[in-house]
């Protein structure tokens, strides 16, 4: 009878998102998706593997466990709220969805920064205090 450690499981599933989602390195300490290095189009090759950054969290709806590791992250800023997505070694983009509450603190400057540049490009013309308003109901 063979035994297979979890971490080493062909995971055959293609989840198309991550909800309570962190990032770890190798230490399994917390990283932020940000240190991956960024696809800025279609065309562009990354490949942050040997970094060995590890997507963990939910998948369908939170019912699957989630143990990706990743190489590139990318962000969309064209529909309601911004969405970010991260490449696995299989090639397979999964968006982001709800951070897992202990690892919002660490990427909530780059949520912040996305949110600020999606909404100015929308109202150049907003006041200090809209876009404050605006993050305030976002980011809660």
């Amino acid at each position: 009878m063979t035994f297979v450690d979890d971490d080493e499981e062909e995971d055959f599933s293609v989840p198309q998102s991550a909800s309570n989602y962190y990032f770890e390195d190798d230490d399994k300490e917390p990283v932020s998706f940000a240190r991956l290095p960024i696809q800025w189009s279609v065309e562009e090759k990354v490949d942050g593997s040997g970094l060995g950054f590890y997507l963990r969290g939910r998948s369908d709806n939170g019912l699957l466990p989630l143990h990706k590791l990743v190489k590139a992250w990318r962000y969309d800023l064209s529909n309601f709220q911004p969405e970010i997505s991260v490449l696995t070694k299989d090639n397979i983009w999964i968006k982001l969805e709800e951070p897992r509450k202990s690892y919002g603190e660490l990427i909530r400057t780059v949520l912040v920064t996305l949110h600020s540049i999606q909404f100015l490009r929308r109202n150049p013309q907003a006041s200090e205090k809209a876009l404050w308003e605006k993050l305030t109901r976002s980011l809660r």
